[in-house]
């Protein structure tokens, strides 16, 4: 019996027995939160790390983020300030995701990285800033049939889309007791919401009306990271260390699950031995793991090192201003992976910086090219994103 020669009455009462038997669905996946079919592999699990990266950081790989006082990765990195400075980055990523099906396009926009410091003593700096921890912004959707109580059966088209992030609030103090040592402190604060929307929209839009629930999620968890910097003539070495606490995710005023923020541990060493000119190595490790326990069974923390090595040298010189040119290679695995699969990204960037208005203000820009996979699945992403930074001195 089809459903199209019910009366008016019966087709009333198909409709609620489409809602009861979709809404156990709907409840499941939002509460579960981890969706198991995503459109690309880079924003697995709880999303995608950005390396909160500055401009010029971005550059080079990555490679003198411990030692870039822009990056809000070192604390004792901010000593370096003799006066105040605000900081602005927007990232706009266009990322494409081949699969056997065809090739699916996507543009994100992302503000990664808001900054300022303020020299507070002698040799003191204190700074505040918010930074992209983890970017969570994708949208999935499938063919499915709904069969009825009765018999019957719907054909149905399900969407799973999240909009959202956690970020990095920090407050950091930088010192630097003599010209050859800085070391610097800071506390965080890991927040952020991620807006959860299933729909189920059928075919038959005149019989049934499509079915729409939401849920915001919240985020929150402290950490506090500690740095240092050695400089030479030749040679500076950095590295910093962050410790996660306990993190919440919670719909309303109702915990729903608990984790860890993760540790994370790294160092960079650089050589500075010609003017304005910096080559670097930098390596880093992060037990993505620990928000395993945030989500649902299959959400599958990895343990990540993420390397790179890049160059920031004095390029040419337009007028008064020197042109710094940088280039950079970086190679890491993804926190969550794709179908049991680690999710690979190996990146090449590029970028330039330069200073104007009698050096009060910098403006940098990169470019960045990464290509991720995951193990033997067929699916493969490319992404370009352009990284652009300003700095202002008042």
């Amino acid at each position: 019996m089809s459903s199209r020669s019910f009366s008016g009455t019966a087709r009333i009462a198909l409709r609620r027995v489409i809602r009861r038997a979709v809404a156990p669905t709907v409840l499941t996946a939002l509460s579960a939160w981890s969706l198991g079919a995503q459109s690309n592999l880079s924003t697995q699990g709880f999303g995608y790390p950005t390396g909160q990266f500055s401009a010029r950081a971005q550059g080079t790989g990555g490679a003198v983020a411990e030692m870039d006082p822009l990056s809000p990765v070192n604390p004792a990195t901010i000593a370096v300030f003799a006066s105040r400075l605000l900081f602005f980055q927007i990232e706009p990523e266009y990322r494409s995701v081949t699969t056997a099906a065809g090739t699916e396009r996507t543009t994100t926009a992302r503000y990664p990285n808001v900054f300022a410091a303020l020299p507070v003593a002698h040799n003191v700096v204190v700074s505040v800033g918010s930074s992209t921890f983890l970017d969570r912004t994708a949208t999935t959707s499938y063919a499915s049939t709904q069969f009825l109580s009765n018999g019957d059966s719907v054909p149905m088209v399900t969407t799973d889309r999240i909009d959202g992030a956690m970020n990095d609030l920090r407050l950091a103090v930088g010192w630097a007791p003599t010209t050859w040592l800085r070391l610097g402190i800071g506390g965080h604060e890991i927040v952020g919401h991620n807006r959860v929307a299933l729909t189920q929209a059928f075919s038959d839009s005149v019989q049934f009306a499509s079915f729409t629930q939401t849920r915001v999620l919240g985020f929150n968890g402290p950490a506090a990271s500690a740095g240092f910097q050695l400089s030479s003539k030749w040679l500076v070495a950095s590295g910093s260390m962050l410790r996660g606490g306990t993190l919440h995710m919670s719909a309303q005023d109702t915990v729903l699950s608990s984790a860890r923020v993760p540790n994370r541990f790294g160092g960079s060493l650089a050589f500075t031995g010609l003017t304005n000119s910096s080559f670097a190595v930098r390596t880093s490790h992060e037990n993505w793991s620990s928000l395993g326990g945030l989500g649902a069974n299959g959400l599958v923390g990895v343990d990540a090192w993420d390397t790179s090595v890049g160059a920031d040298v004095a390029g040419p010189r337009i007028g008064d201003h020197i042109i710094s040119l940088r280039t950079g290679y970086r190679d890491r695995t993804l926190p969550f992976e794709a179908a049991g699969h680690k999710v690979q990204e190996t990146s090449f960037s590029g970028g330039f910086g330069t200073a104007f208005a009698n050096g009060r203000v910098i403006g940098d820009v990169a470019a960045i090219h990464a290509t991720r996979t995951a193990g033997s699945l067929s699916a493969k992403e490319q992404a370009w994103t352009i990284s652009f930074g300003i700095t202002v001195q008042p």
